[in-house]
């Protein structure tokens, strides 16, 4: 029932972004992955899917430090104005690699 395109293209891109080192494309690009998947897993936002969606403890976890982590992290680099001095991510600092994946991996079950 859903059009994968823009999700898998997103995939890609954070992929490659990150290989780039564009540590701050990628984490606001996977920012915009979770808002785009909600509807998928059956909610609007991405962190009522967080707090609601039914599933292991493990995957609930992955799902929360999604929310919560890297949301936190994306906002800082979107919405932080110019200042003297700056810092830019990390690899480390934007690598959510392993929680994605479990999401990822939900929403194959899923759509199966």
């Amino acid at each position: 029932d859903y059009d994968l395109t823009r999700l898998i293209r997103m995939c890609m891109e954070i992929n490659d972004n990150f290989s780039r080192k564009n540590y701050i494309s990628t984490i606001l690009l996977l920012r915009a992955l979770l808002d785009h998947v909600a509807p998928i897993l059956g909610f609007n936002t991405f962190v009522e899917v967080a707090n609601n969606l039914k599933g292991t403890k493990s995957l609930k976890d992955s799902l929360q430090h999604l929310e919560n982590s890297s949301r936190k992290i994306a906002d800082a680099h979107l919405h932080t104005s110019i200042r003297k001095k700056e810092v830019l991510p990390s690899a480390t600092q934007v690598n959510f690699s392993q929680d994605l994946d479990v999401l990822l991996g939900e929403i194959v079950r899923i759509l199966k």
